[in-house]
């Protein structure tokens, strides 16, 4: 479904005015989306979570994936949960519906663990 007006943003801001939706963007408190709606979006350290808000004729898959797209887990429920485990780089929700459209939202940095060694001196 290519094609321009067919894909849009959904911001997370108090309020509708320029300096709320400003500030959510550069915060990444958003969503793009060819069509598919989520009810929430949920991020911390140790997890994301998607909710999407289905229709009775679409199916849905929500992947999450790390750098260098490597597909991390893949759930065919209309919510899912990643629990970050530390090597990821960073970890990316993305919604396929089944009749082709998607969403994604901003990824969230996972740094390196520290290494478990001793260190040097």
């Amino acid at each position: 479904m290519p094609g321009p007006g067919r894909g849009w943003v959904v911001v997370r801001a108090p309020r509708l005015d320029a300096r709320a939706l400003l500030d959510a963007l550069e915060r990444g408190d958003f969503y793009a989306s060819t069509g598919v709606e989520l009810t929430d979006y949920q991020t911390n350290a140790r997890q994301v979570t998607v909710n999407v808000k289905t229709t009775p004729l679409s199916k849905y898959r929500i992947q999450f994936v790390g750098s260098s797209g490597q597909l991390l887990q893949e759930v065919t429920e209309p919510v899912a949960t990643y629990d970050v485990r530390g090597n990821e780089g960073y970890v990316r929700a993305r919604v396929i519906e089944s009749n082709g459209r998607l969403a994604w939202c901003q990824p969230i940095i996972v740094p390196p663990r520290p290494s478990s060694g001793n260190p040097l001196p």
